[in-house]
């Protein structure tokens, strides 16, 4: 299994850090920024947290199924093509991240857990990784909960968590690319990094990991014309 998860941090390296190059945003900054090992380290504890999270969702559902929602809407839900599940668990996803995401913002002791994430002064992919585990087990298990009660299909599980993790990276790299009219419909780095300015007033903007209408729908879009944020992190000290 570690085999696989150094595998995986190797192809994501080779990936990203390519593009991070021909496309650079921050220009000056190097790939082996300050804090990168520490966040090479969250992304492999993030690992095997991801799945405890994960395992507990499944069993939540499980414990939950019999008690809430019927075998045959389960199965509804299960016969749809997988273009549609996945289109779907998009959709539920997102607005379940959406809410916990919210939540971390503004519930103080919640906050404390999420300013780690933060504290990121310099947007790259590795970047999404640097997560407390008390934010990763409630925005997971915000976001997959729900799939799991209503019986979406393994393979578009599987298709949404792969696409899930592929999405936070891209949207925190440090890439100089305009998207168009798209960045209303998808959640793109120009959307993303306004979230993480260092600015109170700001930073709990463009809450949404995947989907913007959310966030336009709820009044908490941000993305000012021919802008950047001049800074990232978190404006007081965070250990």
């Amino acid at each position: 299994m570690f085999a696989d998860v150094v595998n995986g941090f190797v192809v994501l390296f080779l990936i990203f850090v390519p593009l991070e190059r021909l496309m650079a945003l921050a220009k000056q900054q190097k790939i082996f920024r300050r804090l990168w090992g520490l966040d090479a380290f969250y992304y492999f504890s993030g690992y095997f947290i991801s799945r405890g999270a994960i395992a507990v969702c499944m069993v939540t559902a499980l414990w939950l199924s019999g008690h809430t929602i019927s075998s045959e809407f389960q199965a509804a839900i299960a016969s749809q093509s997988l273009a549609c599940q996945l289109l779907e668990a998009i959709v539920l996803a997102d607005f379940g991240y959406y809410i916990a995401h919210r939540l971390l913002h503004t519930v103080p002791w919640l906050w404390e857990f999420h300013s780690i994430h933060h504290s990121v002064q310099e947007m790259d992919w590795l970047a999404s990784v640097r997560v407390h585990p008390v934010d990763q087990f409630l925005a997971k298990f915000m976001q997959l909960l729900p799939l799991y009660l209503m019986g979406f299909s393994t393979e578009t599980l599987a298709i949404f968590l792969i696409f899930a993790a592929a999405m936070g990276m891209f949207i925190h790299t440090n890439i100089r690319v305009k998207f168009g009219a798209l960045k209303w419909v998808i959640a793109t780095p120009e959307f993303h990094h306004w979230h993480h300015a260092n600015e109170p007033r700001i930073c709990d903007k463009n809450l949404a990991a995947q989907l913007p209408i959310y966030d336009l729908l709820f009044g908490t879009c941000y993305l000012p014309k021919n802008k950047r944020p001049s800074r990232f992190g978190v404006w007081y000290p965070v250990p």
